[in-house]
């Protein structure tokens, strides 16, 4: 065995690439219970990892890995798996054969940060190869791919340094999803729970005075969406207890920002005896008929629905109505709602 390795060490250092293959196969075939064939597997890993021949060097760590779980080589292999995947998501190519360029291969990277979790679950890279696997899912665009694996990291390595940016690129995912007050506010629901939680649980941290802000400008943005919806009710519904439903929620949702002063001069317009304003369709069609506004009113029943949709303060909302309305909603379920104190200081 001596004389086999002296020779594939020898073809090594010339630069011998497929004799020293050749002979460190055999050391692996010939001396397969040996503590000389997990270090064979590791060289041809390394051989061909160096050679940019990204699988078949992936397929020798996972030798190790498999067969020998005690060697001393277990941890370096793993390491590879997390140095190749970097590679690849930096567009590294691989190639074919050892001479063929090949095309970039994002989902490979992927594939090998997942390797480091079912092989090496509790070690040092399992924390970052899950963040790196997020920031892959993120860059293709898929966004509930990405949550899912930040709400793993979150839930499974709790103690770990990457915990705080699972939070906010958790919650910076879902604030991308907030557009203006005309559409659905499911993700700036969802973007201040995780904020809200990290918060809570990093209070020291130095990103919290940003996300507090962050966070007032996400209430903003949910309350003029209430007072969107309230609009419809009053002008075009005629329905003026379904439309102070949705003010009054505005108000207790945002009672410190422009939002609550705007609602609330609504409100008063409203007992005052305000009517909605006329618009060119009315002159063509009857207004819609005035609604009774008691409480088995359709639109006022709809009104308090939309209401505890859209409010995610703790013993007003349940999780089996939030399921059907925002999206992702794995991560409420693992998470839960919390509204904490030094976020409503925000």
């Amino acid at each position: 065995m001596s004389d086999l390795v002296s020779q594939a060490k020898g073809a090594e250092k010339q630069n011998n690439l497929k004799l020293a293959l050749t002979l460190y196969k055999k050391i692996c075939k010939d001396y397969k219970t040996s503590e000389m064939a997990s270090s064979a597997y590791y060289t041809r890993g390394l051989l061909y990892e160096k050679n940019h021949q990204f699988t078949s060097a992936i397929r020798m760590f996972t030798k190790i890995v498999k067969r020998y779980p005690e060697s001393v080589w277990f941890m370096p292999a793993i390491e590879y798996y997390f140095r190749i995947a970097r590679k690849l998501q930096r567009g590294v190519r691989p190639r074919y054969f050892g001479t063929i360029p090949g095309l970039r291969d994002y989902d490979s990277a992927v594939k090998n940060y997942e390797l480091i979790l079912q092989y090496a679950p509790y070690c040092r890279y399992a924390p970052e190869a899950l963040v790196e696997i997020a920031n892959l899912h993120i860059r293709a665009k898929h966004y509930d791919l990405a949550i899912a694996t930040l709400d793993k990291l979150i839930d499974t390595y709790s103690n770990s340094v990457k915990v705080p940016y699972a939070y906010l690129e958790i919650g910076e995912i879902y604030s991308s999803l907030v557009k203006g007050a005309d559409y659905n506010q499911g993700g700036a629901v969802m973007a201040l729970r995780y904020y809200d939680e990290f918060c809570s649980s990093f209070p020291n941290h130095k990103e919290v005075l940003s996300v507090m802000n962050r966070m007032k400008d996400l209430r903003e943005k949910i309350a003029q969406s209430k007072i969107t919806l309230g609009d419809f009710y009053f002008n075009t519904r005629y329905n003026k207890k379904a439309a102070k439903i949705l003010y009054r929620s505005a108000i207790e949702y945002v009672s410190y920002l422009l939002s609550a002063e705007v609602a609330k001069k609504k409100i008063e317009a409203i007992d005052s005896g305000a009517k909605p304003k006329p618009t060119p369709v009315d002159f063509l069609f009857p207004p819609y008929k005035l609604q009774s506004n008691d409480d088995n009113d359709e639109f006022v029943h709809a009104a308090i629905v939309e209401d505890r949709i859209m409010d995610q303060k703790e013993g007003r909302i349940d999780s089996t109505q939030e399921a059907s309305v925002t999206p992702f909603v794995k991560s409420e379920d693992v998470h839960g709602a919390q509204e904490t104190n030094c976020c409503e200081k925000a």
